[in-house]
């Protein structure tokens, strides 16, 4: 039943109009493909947005990673340039002082060093070097210097207790100091110095540079992802290092959600979603090995779902005036393509009712011009063709006649030959009987009708025939042989390409030679090729122009014959076959016609070759 109803559709539809199926046909053909790379297209611009934002968050992580690390290159810098000081590798190379005078002049020393590296006031220009010293608990009674002090001040510092021993440089952390303005906060980079000209004075102080936290919360201010997003660096504890929020430096995010997910991942950088506040936020972080920092950036995902939302909204504005305009267009194909097929079957049934006198009138320059065109013609042609039949049919009739008439005319010679052979005999005339034998068969050759490509033996047997016709006709002037090679045999060849080549050999060689000739015709096997060559001894002719006269197919008369079985030679066997010249050792000429080593062939013919008498 189910079966039934689907045919029953089908033929229903087969019914509707070719205009209205085309019509439906071109709104499939836009409203299936637009839905579905509309569809596709939001699924990717989804994926594309969130991983363009993603990536776009770990690139700002990235360059705060550039900028922080170049910053505390800057401040290792400054330490270098000092520790590196010639005077200063002096002094940190020499004795303890021993006297009063000697502590004084040290440290006056020491701080004029450290005042001439001291940057001046300014946004990222706020470098503060500091030297602690060991074993120089007298600079406590002489505290007229505020950039150096003795190590004990620092000792019990728990960043102090944190040094690693051999880091080109450490990077304390945070560092805040009350003021009268407010709680100051920098960050401190620490170095060791040693005695380079003392090896017995391994350690002997501590260098710091401070650089104010307000240059590094302007920079990730900068590069945060968006208005809304907080951008913030944490230490190992989760204490906010740096931020542009001056409310959270030094303030621990530990009982923030994510904060435990980030401090469990290992090294490197990522993101993850995560619900803050009731909001979904994507927490992107890019971590350092050292210090061992982490740099967070915490962004609202409704900042990625609102370009989709506009974006969603403007593709369903797009779509509906594509559907809009897609039906305007199907609508105008569709009539613009049925309309002349209408016009077209309507001129199609006048021709099927024998009227030819209706041509198809089309102004428009389309592809229905071109097939209205030649269905004109064609029309016009079958009129012509049906009154050429008649005509036709009469001349076949007559030509009919015509040939049978022709065939009297071989017979009568054939049986004319044979009686002159019969008296040559009965008057023992053994020459009159050869040379007429010869003729017959040269003629039973030539005028037999039948195929073109015959074996190579007939055509052989013809030239000899042909040949010998004429050795008695110049009597002791001429010789020929022929010289067959075994592997020729079950080969086959045009029919009449031998015969004009030794004409031409006895016409214009032989003839015009003083004294006897010879002609040598070789019929032999190269590879997959058959060569017969026929050499003679005349007078000989230039082999390049008679070649460039088959190469152009053009030439006197005389040199019809040899340019015809040139092209009969190709166009039964392809372009390796073909005939040309070449000059023979001595007085004469060489004529070689190359053809494939062909041992089957079949034509369509029904006519037979026809030998009798």
């Amino acid at each position: 039943m189910l079966t039934l109803r689907k045919a029953s559709g089908w033929l229903s539809f087969n019914r509707v109009s070719l205009k209205y199926r085309l019509l439906l046909y071109f709104l499939l053909l836009v409203i299936l493909p637009t839905s579905i790379i509309s569809v596709t297209i939001y699924n990717q611009s989804y994926r594309t947005i969130t991983d363009n934002m993603t990536a776009s968050v770990q690139k700002n992580l990235n360059m705060m990673e550039t900028v922080l690390l170049k910053k505390f290159d800057d401040m290792d810098g400054v330490a270098d340039a000092i520790y590196l000081n010639p005077d200063m590798i002096d002094m940190l190379s020499a004795d303890r002082p021993a006297d009063q005078v000697g502590f004084v002049n040290e440290l006056a020393s020491f701080n004029k060093i450290l005042d001439g590296y001291a940057q001046p006031e300014g946004p990222g220009k706020r470098f503060v070097p500091k030297l602690y010293m060991l074993d120089r608990p007298e600079y406590v009674q002489y505290n007229f210097s505020r950039n150096v002090s003795t190590i004990s001040e620092i000792e019990k510092e728990p960043w102090y207790a944190a040094l690693p021993p051999k880091a080109r440089y450490t990077v304390a952390g945070l560092q805040a100091k009350a003021g009268p303005g407010g709680t100051a906060y920098t960050i401190k980079l620490a170095k060791r110095l040693f005695g380079l000209k003392n090896m017995t004075i391994p350690y002997v102080g501590l260098l710091t540079i401070d650089a104010d936290v307000a240059d590094f919360n302007a920079l990730l201010a900068q590069l945060k992802p968006s208005a809304n997003s907080a951008v913030f660096i944490l230490d190992e504890r989760a204490n906010v290092i740096v931020s542009p929020d001056p409310g959270l430096l030094g303030r621990s995010l530990a009982d923030q959600p994510y904060v435990p997910e980030l401090l469990k991942r290992g090294g490197g950088a990522g993101s993850f979603d995560e619900e803050i506040g009731g909001q979904a936020e994507l927490v992107s972080y890019r971590k350092l090995a050292d210090p061992g920092w982490t740099i967070v950036s915490v962004s609202p995902i409704r900042d990625l779902n609102g370009k989709l939302v506009a974006f969603r909204q403007a593709m369903y504005v797009v779509l509906a005036a594509c559907m809009a305009l897609a039906f305007f267009i199907a609508l105008l194909l569709s009539n613009n393509i049925a309309k002349p097929i209408r016009k077209f079957v309507k001129t199609m049934s006048y021709a099927q009712d024998g009227n030819f006198d209706i041509q198809i009138q089309y102004k428009r320059k389309d592809e229905f011009t071109y097939l209205f065109s030649q269905y004109n013609k064609m029309i016009m042609q079958i009129k012509e063709l049906i009154n050429k039949l008649y005509v036709s049919e009469v001349k076949k009739k007559e030509a009919e006649l015509k040939a049978l008439q022709s065939q009297i005319n071989p017979h009568f010679l054939y049986n004319t030959l044979d009686s002159i052979n019969w008296i040559a005999l009965r008057h023992d005339v053994p020459d009159i009987s050869e040379m007429v034998t010869s003729l017959s068969d040269f003629f039973r050759y030539s005028l037999s009708k039948g195929r073109s490509v015959i074996p190579l033996e007939d055509e052989l047997r013809q030239v000899g025939s042909y040949l010998a016709i004429h050795k008695f006709r110049f009597k002791d002037k001429l010789d020929y042989a022929i010289r067959v090679d075994p592997e020729v045999h079950g080969h086959y060849t045009v029919k009449l390409v031998l015969q004009p080549l030794v004409e031409n050999a006895i016409l214009h060689g032989i003839e015009k030679r003083h004294g006897k000739g010879r002609i040598d015709v070789v019929a032999r096997k190269r590879g997959d090729r058959i060569e017969i060559e026929i050499a003679d001894d005349g007078v000989g002719a230039d082999p390049d122009a008679l070649n460039a006269r088959l190469d152009s197919g053009t030439g006197e008369d005389a040199a019809f014959g040899t340019i015809n079985v040139h092209r009969r030679l190709k166009q039964t066997f392809g372009e390796q076959a073909g005939i040309r010249y070449r000059r023979r050792e001595g007085p004469g000429l060489v004529v070689i016609a190359t053809m494939p080593a062909v041992t089957t062939w079949e034509e369509n013919e029904d006519a037979q070759d026809d030998h009798r008498g």
